[in-house]
């Protein structure tokens, strides 16, 4: 069964190089990071030869390899059939030699591969003597079977889930902590190394707790076999194998049932009716409920959400961990989230699809454009203003000077009115198709139209950016003066020129909108979601 299940994912690889061209450029694509990643792995863990705090930084990279196959999986459970249990159902095999065959099933592939190779630095970086070699060979093939049946378990337990809606929802939300450390480590870690607050020594005492953790007993073995600690060494991997061997009859029994339960993800859940609120003020509240209810129940308009505070975060970094607490570093923030909010959603047409045609039955005038324009800015509106306001105050709070974060708010509150203007015009006259791919939460721009998308970020943060100029301004006098008389009168001002611009914008979207319905409606037919 083990050597049946192999040639038959050798053959799914080989299939692969010979489909469609979108399928090979993946799979180049998803072998070349992973050369990157094996490579990278090795030699930073073969960099660690000597340092007091190898063990530690190798618990580290150890368990941040734990974790990405405990993730990554439930990504690519749309993309990867063989992580679905259901398309093994009909086959009249025994569950434990079901699960053997997949076991090694898992370990072919580039990514494996790459994991194991990657992973053996620490025979160079960690290890020492012919028993630490030994040692830390059998280490890494232990870690490696741990991270594979740890990530078999998950998906297997959860496939019904993520085979449903909430499964996909799910995913959606597991892009928001990911998004949040990439910023984090794109943006803060550099500037710490760059300063010298982090080094190798700021690892020192990190596995105090991590080091029972599996990937920890692994490390510590390697380093307990190099330094002549035979059998403390053997009790380490003899726990990790034990604990190997638990998932491993977890995994079993779990796909023992997946095996003969019926799947019911797929049935229908029953609708209750109920009136749409805000209808009977027409074509306004309608719209407005509209995009109300799906910025609430849609789950990547929640990620939309949570990503521009992060975004904001991540630009005013600096002013919570640098030495100068400067606000126009807080102003910054403010002119990103309110920027990004406006590129989220500036390409409605495309975002709704297919339903758009429905909604242009009723955009029968300038009239009725400059409603449905004003419909969804005051649903995101009421969920843009609280929050951009909200991140301001509390990244300045955490940068230790409250006061700079009435100034942002300022600035983001006119930067909001600023976005979702030039959102409407890019939506009339700029709208593309987007797609959602299998294996990805998020809606894409389709094949042809990344451009659009890059010029819709470029676009709403040059808007901003400028729009912004007269309330910065004011920001910066009004930071001289009592923050009870002026920071009031500063955020009433920001907010009518918010309006101002909201209000230009809408005016212009129904001009240029009017007479391309047609255009429009076409690009909504040709989105793919």
């Amino acid at each position: 069964m083990a050597r049946l299940l192999v040639q038959l994912k050798l053959r799914l690889l080989q299939n692969a190089l010979r489909s469609s061209t979108p399928a090979k450029v993946s799979f180049v694509t998803s072998c070349f990071f992973a050369v990157v990643v094996a490579v990278a792995a090795f030699v930073a863990l073969a960099l660690l030869h000597g340092s007091a705090t190898s063990v530690d930084l190798t618990t580290v990279i150890f368990t941040a390899f734990a974790f990405g196959w405990l993730i990554l999986p439930i990504f690519a459970f749309g993309l990867d059939s063989t992580l679905d249990p259901a398309t093994l159902q009909l086959y009249p095999v025994r569950t434990r030699s079901l699960a053997v065959g997949l076991l090694c099933a898992s370990f072919t592939g580039a990514w494996p591969v790459a994991n194991v190779i990657g992973l053996l630095g620490v025979t160079v970086g960690l290890a020492s003597g012919p028993l630490g070699e030994v040692v830390a060979v059998l280490a890494v093939v232990l870690q490696v079977l741990f991270c594979i049946t740890l990530a078999r378990l998950v998906t297997t337990t959860m496939a019904r889930l993520l085979r449903s809606r909430r499964g996909r929802d799910l995913a959606a939300f597991l892009i928001v902590p990911i998004f949040a450390l990439y910023e984090f480590f794109a943006q803060v870690v550099p500037r710490l190394a760059a300063a010298g607050k982090l080094h190798a020594s700021s690892f020192a005492g990190f596995d105090s707790w991590m080091r029972w953790l599996p990937p920890g007993l692994a490390a510590h073995a390697i380093l307990d076999a190099s330094t002549g600690h035979a059998s403390t060494a053997l009790l380490r991997l003899a726990i990790l194998a034990a604990v190997i061997v638990i998932l491993g009859a977890l995994w079993i029994r779990s796909l023992g049932r997946a095996l003969v339960t019926a799947d019911t993800s797929t049935q229908s859940s029953r609708v209750h009716g109920a009136a749409l609120p805000f209808a009977r003020w027409g074509t306004l509240g309608a719209v407005a409920a509209r995009f109300w209810i799906y910025q609430r129940r849609e789950p990547a308009s929640l990620v939309y959400w949570a990503i521009t505070a992060v975004i904001m975060a991540v630009a005013s970094a600096s002013a919570i961990f640098g030495k100068q607490h400067h606000p126009a570093v807080l102003l910054t923030g403010a002119v990103f989230g309110a920027a990004f909010v406006g590129y989220f959603h500036a390409n409605t047409v495309g975002q709704t699809g297919p339903p758009f045609i429905y909604e242009a039955m009723a955009l029968t005038g300038r009239r009725e454009l400059r409603s449905y324009f004003w419909g969804q800015d005051i649903a995101l509106s009421v969920i843009a203003l609280p929050l951009l306001v909200a991140v301001s105050l509390g990244l300045s709070a955490a940068a230790g000077r409250w006061e700079y974060g009435f100034l942002a708010a300022a600035v983001a509150v006119a930067g909001t009115g600023a976005a979702l203007g030039i959102s409407n015009i890019l939506t009339a006259t700029l709208a593309f198709p987007m797609a959602t791919r299998a294996g990805s939460p998020l809606r894409q721009a389709a094949p042809g139209y990344t451009a659009y998308g890059l010029g819709g970020v470029l676009a709403n943060l040059a808007t901003v950016a400028i729009t912004a100029i007269p309330v910065i301004v004011a920001a910066v006098l009004a930071g001289a003066h009592p923050p009870v008389v002026w920071y009031p009168v500063l955020l009433c001002c920001a907010a009518a020129y918010g309006f101002a611009l909201v209000y230009a914008g809408v005016l212009l979207a129904a001009i240029a909108a009017a007479p391309k319905l047609p255009e429009l409606c076409q690009v909504a037919l040709a989105s793919q979601l």
